[in-house]
């Protein structure tokens, strides 16, 4: 049974992910399915709902990633949004996150903005 954090968060992920899901692979412009993480959720949990880190890609792209050398596509990624994006991002994963960010408010903020 899942706790009523981990249905908020739930909730929030699939809110954040139907929000931001585009039609287009980001990388090779086939049909995009899922959402990345650019910097990744597990070791940068206070960007979980950043817009900026959400990056549409196709499945073999995404299992590039996940599988392969992950440097190939995200700097395919970078070329495509721009240093500009990848350097203010990378400043954002870099500070420190505040205290409580995984907590039910943070989830319930999440859900409220992408309601």
């Amino acid at each position: 049974m899942k706790t009523k954090k981990a249905k908020k968060r739930s909730q929030a992920d699939k809110l954040w992910y139907q929000a931001l899901l585009k039609p287009k692979c980001e990388v090779c412009e086939g049909k995009a399915i899922q959402v990345h993480h650019f910097f990744y959720k597990s070791s940068y949990g206070h960007l979980r709902y950043n817009e900026e880190n959400g990056i549409s890609l196709c499945q073999h792209c995404h299992f590039l990633i996940h599988t392969r050398d992950p440097k190939i596509i995200n700097d395919k990624i970078i070329k495509a949004r721009g240093n500009k994006w990848y350097n203010k991002l990378k400043e954002q994963a870099l500070t420190k996150p505040k205290a409580g960010y995984q907590t039910i408010s943070f989830y319930k903020e999440a859900i409220k903005k992408y309601e």
